[in-house]
């Protein structure tokens, strides 16, 4: 692992003003003026959830899930596979079989 003064002899600093600003400029023709607020709010609740863990002094506390994080099913929505095979009876089955048999 390097360490900091490794990086200082590979001419690696921190990066000045100019540097910041070229960076800057750069995100945003890649992001654009209007996502950029977006990208900083997402990480600044990104953050706040990373220092919350850490906070927390090993107390499991349960999740409460929002209506935002959990969608429902429609109501018309077709059966999963797990479902249909529950409702098959094994009769069903040896009849099927007996038909593509013979």
């Amino acid at each position: 692992m390097m360490s900091l003064g490794d990086l200082f002899l590979l001419g690696i600093t921190m990066p000045g003003g100019g540097e910041l600003l070229l960076i800057l400029l750069i995100v945003l023709v890649v992001f654009g003026h209007n996502r950029i607020p977006q990208l900083g709010d997402a990480l600044g609740k990104g953050i706040r959830n990373f220092r919350k863990s850490f906070s927390k002094d090993d107390e499991e506390t349960p999740t409460q899930a929002t209506s935002r994080d959990v969608r429902s099913l429609p109501e018309d929505r077709a059966p999963t596979v797990d479902e249909q095979i529950r409702t098959v009876d094994p009769e069903t089955i040896k009849r099927k079989e007996e038909s593509q048999a013979g």
